[in-house]
C-alpha cells in the first residue's frame, strides 16, 4: 500500500475518551507528510539522474566502439602500407639485382631510387603515425573533459541534495 503525503495529511482518527492528543497527532502527521514529500522529490531527482547517466553511458559506449573501429582501421591501413612498402622495396631490389648483373652503373642508380622510395615510405608511415597519435590524444582530451564535466555535474547535484538534507535539521 502506497501512502502519499496527501493521504497522511487527510487522515482523520476517531476521538475517544483518554485518546491521543489531536494536536500532537496532527503535528506528527504533518511532519510525516513533509518527510514523505521530500523523499519522493529526491527519488524523482535520482531517477532522472539515473536516466541521464544511462544516456551518457550509451554515448560513451558508442564512442568507445567508434574509437575501437578507428584503431582497427588505422592498424589495417598501417599494415597494408607497410606490406606494400616492403613489397615495393623487394620488387625494386630484385630488379636492381638483375640489372646489376647486366649494367653495374645502372644498378647503383636503381639502388639510390630504392632508398629514396623506402625513405618516402618511412616518411609516410611516420606522418600517418603522427596523425593517428594526434587523433588519439585529442580523443583522450575530449574524454577527459567529458569526465570532468560529469564529475562537476555530479558534485553540483550532490551539493543540492545536501542542502535539502541540511534544511530538515
Amino acid at each position: 500500500m502506497n501512502i502519499s503525503p496527501l493521504d497522511v495529511r487527510n487522515q482523520i482518527f476517531k476521538k475517544c475518551f483518554r485518546g491521543y492528543d489531536p494536536e500532537e497527532v496532527r503535528y506528527f502527521l504533518e511532519s510525516l507528510a513533509d518527510s514523505i514529500e521530500i523523499l519522493l522529490k529526491e527519488k524523482d531527482e535520482l531517477e532522472k539522474e539515473v536516466v541521464a547517466l544511462r544516456e551518457k553511458i550509451e554515448t560513451f559506449t558508442s564512442m568507445e566502439t567508434a574509437l575501437r573501429d578507428a584503431m582497427l582501421t588505422a592498424q589495417r591501413v598501417h599494415d597494408e602500407i607497410k606490406a606494400n612498402a616492403e613489397q615495393e622495396a623487394q620488387n625494386l631490389i630484385r630488379r636492381a639485382e638483375l640489372e646489376a648483373e647486366q649494367h653495374l652503373s645502372e644498378a647503383r642508380r636503381s639502388l639510390q631510387a630504392i632508398e629514396a622510395a623506402r625513405n618516402e615510405a618511412i616518411s609516410r608511415t611516420l606522418a600517418l603515425l603522427a596523425q593517428l597519435r594526434s587523433l588519439f590524444e585529442s580523443q583522450l582530451t575530449f574524454l577527459g573533459s567529458l569526465e570532468d564535466e560529469v564529475r562537476k555535474e555530479s558534485a553540483v547535484e550532490g551539493r543540492g541534495v545536501r542542502v535539502c538534507e541540511g534544511s530538515q535539521s
